[in-house]
């Protein structure tokens, strides 16, 4: 009888503190919202706007009736349930600000997302369990990274996870992790964890992973915990004096660090001697710039030049645009010859620090846990700043958690240029001194696609003779940026097909050009040859006359390629998207990185 009647009252104080919660929600300043979302009339699709604003304003019990909502199998879609789950995380990092109450019920969910063999949700869910500091799920992560059947995928989120929680056990696992024992990929994400842990032991297990490294290794969790560090640097820099590192490993780590947007002497010394290259980056007198700008338009090659911009160890693109496809963390260099004297452009990429122009100054701001943050403003006001890092990738830094500022250097760090022989230094410099100014090197005038997406190792469905549109679809609409790598048109708008064939892995190769109509109409798409070609507007296969005065609704649209190479005879494509007729649309090419 007592049992009954404790769990009957048990029930009673859930339900009263899920309708407080709820009563308290309706009452906040995003009550509007609320009650909007809980009518069950919002159409699904903007729901996530909706419950963006509300976890942009509300308080804690308003991201506790999110939350909810969130984790509830019957209320949200899959999709959906991602996308809030999101929100959530975003508005704990920008605003520092939980669901209130019990937050362990993410386990439940966990298990639910496991079963259903969801890894988008998994990981989500795991990165909130260290985001919110849950940490009576400390030992459902340290089970999940032990059991052989979790997706590989989810070990750095893992990882990540248990170093938010802390504590001598999860220490004690990080540390294991970072032994010859396991994969070099669990290592690295192992040292990254532990660096906010323990820098100076992350940085010693960091020098000993690189003695043991070959060129093939990806050193980028092993190189940028410490420059996100505000002792960091120091750290790694001592820890390598102790060790001896491959030359090729050397430049590849130099190489990483470089491409982080920084150079830090310290780390790039040590480096730089094992490399067996000049650490010596003394500035051109005036006479030596112009005997060097003669060199390179006396023995400069541009077309050689264009592929050595295109290498992605340079990663050229990942700063610059062409054609305004490209970076935007630095200017776009379509007429950057026509403009700029050729000793200027040698020395810009010699010394780039030199001549920041204003709209491309960097910030340093460290934070009060010690991380380190470099980038280009993007925005700011009285409570953020929003940072552009080397990336791409845009930082919110709140006021209040800034512990010191200051103007830094270009993101395009001095000492890129030491990977390139001389000759390939004339040869890059003599391309960018033709962009804009030479026959060859100047941009369409025709509305050209300058950037693609090229899909990598697409599935045998769709990559056999008798694939299905049904497969093309999923693939297409099942959006996965980390597979859809992009590919950059040359000046003349034209892209390789032998480079696209090696970025996709086969002879069957997809390739993506996104593109916005903001008034109805019609347009025309020329291509260079549409033999063995297949090709979609978004998810509708067309014929290559479709393509003449195809009609195209308000919104954004996809163009879609399927070249078989067996078949595809050129050696290169290129896509001219034309006002069509009767009524004409207006639209833009996408373009960016």
């Amino acid at each position: 009888m007592y049992s009954r009647f404790a769990l009957f009252l048990s029930l009673m104080i859930l339900v009263t503190l899920g309708s407080a919660q709820f009563a308290s929600a309706q009452n906040s300043s995003v009550a509007p919202m609320v009650r909007l979302v809980d009518s069950g009339k919002m159409p699904e699709d903007r729901l996530p706007t909706i419950l963006g604003l509300i976890c942009k304003r509300g308080d804690a019990v308003d991201l506790r009736y999110v939350f909810d909502k969130a984790i509830s199998t019957e209320e949200f879609s899959p999709k959906t349930q991602l996308i809030t789950l999101e929100l959530l995380a975003n508005t704990t990092r920008d605003r520092k600000l939980k669901p209130e109450g019990d937050l362990t019920s993410l386990g439940k969910a966990l298990e639910t997302a496991i079963s259903n063999e969801n890894v988008a949700m998994q990981k989500q869910l795991i990165q909130l369990i260290g985001l919110w500091d849950i940490k009576e799920l400390a030992g459902d992560l340290e089970k999940s990274l032990q059991n052989p059947k979790t997706p590989r995928s989810l070990t750095g989120s893992i990882i990540t996870a248990l170093a938010d929680l802390g504590g001598k056990d999860a220490k004690q696992t990080i540390v294991s992790l970072t032994t010859p024992k396991h994969s070099k990929a669990v290592r690295a994400q192992a040292i990254e964890a532990l660096a906010g842990i323990d820098l100076s032991l992350a940085a010693e297990s960091a020098a000993k992973f690189l003695s043991e490294a070959t060129p093939e290794d990806n050193l980028n969790n092993v190189i940028q915990p410490f420059l996100d560090r505000k002792s960091g640097p120091e750290a790694l820099g001592s820890a390598l004096a102790n060790v001896e590192i491959q030359p090729d490993v050397a430049k590849l780590a130099i190489r990483t660090m470089l491409t982080s947007g920084r150079n830090e002497a310290v780390i790039s010394d040590p480096l730089s001697k094992a490399a067996g290259l000049d650490t010596n980056m003394e500035p051109l007198t005036k006479e030596e710039l112009a005997q060097l700008a003669q060199e390179v338009q006396q023995h400069g090659d541009a077309e050689r030049g264009e592929l050595i911009f295109r290498r992605e160890e340079l990663n050229c693109y990942k700063c610059h645009s062409i054609g305004k496809a490209g970076g935007n963390i630095g200017p776009d260099l379509s007429a950057v010859g026509g403009s700029s004297p050729i000793d200027y452009l040698a020395n810009s990429l010699l010394l780039p620090s030199q001549a920041i122009k204003e709209a491309y100054k960097t910030l340093l701001i460290v934070d009060i846990d010690g991380l380190q943050h470099t980038g280009i403003v993007v925005d700011e006001d009285d409570d953020r700043i929003i940072l552009r890092d080397a990336q791409g990738k845009e930082k919110t830094i709140a006021v209040d958690d800034i512990e010191f500022e200051k103007e830094g250097d270009s993101l395009m760090p001095a000492g890129l240029t030491k990977f390139l022989t001389d000759q390939e230094f004339l040869d890059l410099v003599r391309y960018i001194s033709a962009l804009g100014k030479d026959p060859g090197y100047t941009m369409s005038a025709d509305p050209t696609v300058y950037r693609w997406r090229v899909y990598q190792n697409p599935p045998s469905k769709v990559t056999g003779e008798l694939f299905d549109d049904d497969s093309v679809r999923n693939m297409l609409f099942e959006y996965a940026p980390e597979k859809w790598q992009p590919l950059y048109a040359f000046a003349s708008g034209n892209i390789s097909m032998q480079e696209a064939r090696e970025k996709t892995g086969g002879n069957v190769i997809f390739l993506m050009a996104d593109f916005e109509v903001t008034v109805a109409g019609h347009i025309s798409i020329d291509l260079t040859s549409t033999e063995g070609m297949t090709i979609w507007i978004d998810d509708k296969r067309v014929s290559a006359t479709d393509l003449k005065n195809l009609h195209v609704d308000q919104g954004q649209h996809r163009l879609l390629l399927r070249l078989d190479r067996a078949a595809y005879s050129k050696p290169e494509l290129k896509a001219v998207i034309r006002k069509g007729e009767n009524p004409a649309a207006e639209y833009t090419i996408q373009v960016g990185n």
